[in-house]
């Protein structure tokens, strides 16, 4: 049977090169009676536009995605984080350093780390994937949200989360006080993600072997948010991908797509973005 068969027998439908219609590849099984409002952020498939995530379930239907025990023996965290961002069709992120430089233009910029973030909580990244959208107002003249733009995306993917910086693990703590010969502020110690961004300190934590950090960005949801120095070294997964174990360390986050699929990607690398989280 066929991938395209697969689809089909499921109802999902399929989006050819050049005919990305969005907010209904998926409808038929995930859309029933749902109610969103027009200026939801859609999911980036494999070249489809997605109004809803398919369950697991419905993902493991069609082939894309190993089970959470084949997961990890790869290497991957089994739980789902996401990636926002203004721009449509990333099949590669590669990190870019932000300027951290506070009250930015009042001082010399300080460039961070390279470093491309991914969070377990949808509802965060869509705030970066919003970046560059309108602003809308009532009709009283009040703000009140962001229209996103047409390419505005949150990207479902899997990650490899083994040598990870843990601002909650003392050994990791007592590591980085060491290599900086200084004691831990206070934000260091909570994990606050504008300090841990600082040059200074990412380039420190990456120096010490680590290849990607978490933050208390989303830790009150009881969620996780993760900066990664090296995703383009193959550990980002869409969870479209095939996660092919010859394609361990291609930086494609659609590594190994059955086809047809693979056709309605083809659009080249957009590399990490900044404003992307």
């Amino acid at each position: 049977m066929t991938h395209l068969d697969q689809k089909q027998r499921l109802g999902i439908g399929h989006v050819g090169l050049g005919d990305m219609k969005p907010f209904g590849v998926f409808a038929k099984i995930i859309n029933k009676g749902l109610d969103k409002a027009k200026n939801f952020i859609p999911y980036q498939g494999a070249g489809e536009v997605l109004d809803a995530m398919p369950t697991k379930e419905q993902l493991e239907q069609l082939g894309n995605l190993p089970s959470e025990i084949e997961l990890m023996k790869r290497g991957f965290d089994p739980k789902t984080f996401y990636h926002g961002s203004p721009k449509k069709n990333i099949m590669e992120f590669v990190p870019q350093a932000s300027d951290r430089t506070a009250f930015s233009g009042f001082r010399e910029a300080r460039k961070g780390v390279p470093t491309t973030f991914f969070s377990e909580s949808p509802e965060y990244t869509e705030g970066f994937a919003l970046k560059g959208g309108m602003s809308v107002n009532d009709n009283k003249g009040n703000y009140m949200y962001t229209l996103p733009t047409p390419s505005a995306r949150t990207y479902p993917v899997k990650l490899k989360l083994d040598n990870v910086y843990n601002y909650n693990n003392p050994e990791h703590k007592n590591m980085l006080e060491e290599a900086l010969g200084q004691s831990l502020s206070k934000e260091i110690e909570l994990g606050d993600p504008f300090v841990l961004q600082q040059p200074e300190i990412s380039s420190v934590i990456k120096e010490l072997g680590f290849n990607r950090y978490l933050t208390n960005e989303t830790y009150r949801e009881g969620k996780r948010t993760v900066g990664l120095f090296y995703p383009e070294k193959g550990d980002v997964r869409s969870v479209f991908a095939q996660f092919d174990p010859k394609k361990a360390e291609d930086g494609n986050i659609y590594a190994s797509l059955i086809p047809p699929v693979t056709t309605a990607v083809g659009v080249g690398a957009l590399s990490g973005l900044e404003e992307g989280t």
